[in-house]
């Protein structure tokens, strides 16, 4: 990113969003963003109408984010991947409640 440089919603869309978009199509090219998932903060660049409708537009399902709290800041994340990384199939929710509970409970503690 060039310095002095403001992220507005345009330069948002420009130089971050279409290029993804752009691969995404690239490497997909039947189901292009069929599916595609899209989690980012409340930015005031992320939350424009004209990004939101630009994602909507290409197929881009925006996954709602909370409005900042302290029980869920962004370095939480990583327990979600780490869980999915660890969790095997699960016959029913019941078991995938208890594989889960497992996980969580045998994560290192540093």
């Amino acid at each position: 990113m060039d310095e002095n440089v403001t992220v507005d919603r345009s330069y948002y869309i420009d130089k971050c969003v279409k290029p993804v978009i752009d691969e995404i199509w690239k490497q997909r090219p039947i189901a292009g963003t069929k599916g595609v998932k899209l989690l980012h903060d409340n930015a005031r660049a992320h939350i424009g109408n004209d990004v939101l409708n630009y994602l909507k537009q290409e197929g881009v399902y925006v996954i709602p984010h909370p409005p900042y709290s302290p029980d869920l800041a962004p370095c939480d994340y990583w327990l979600n991947d780490y869980i999915k990384r660890n969790l095997t199939d699960q016959t029913n929710s019941k078991s995938l409640l208890k594989t889960v509970f497992r996980i969580v409970e045998n994560i290192p503690q540093w």
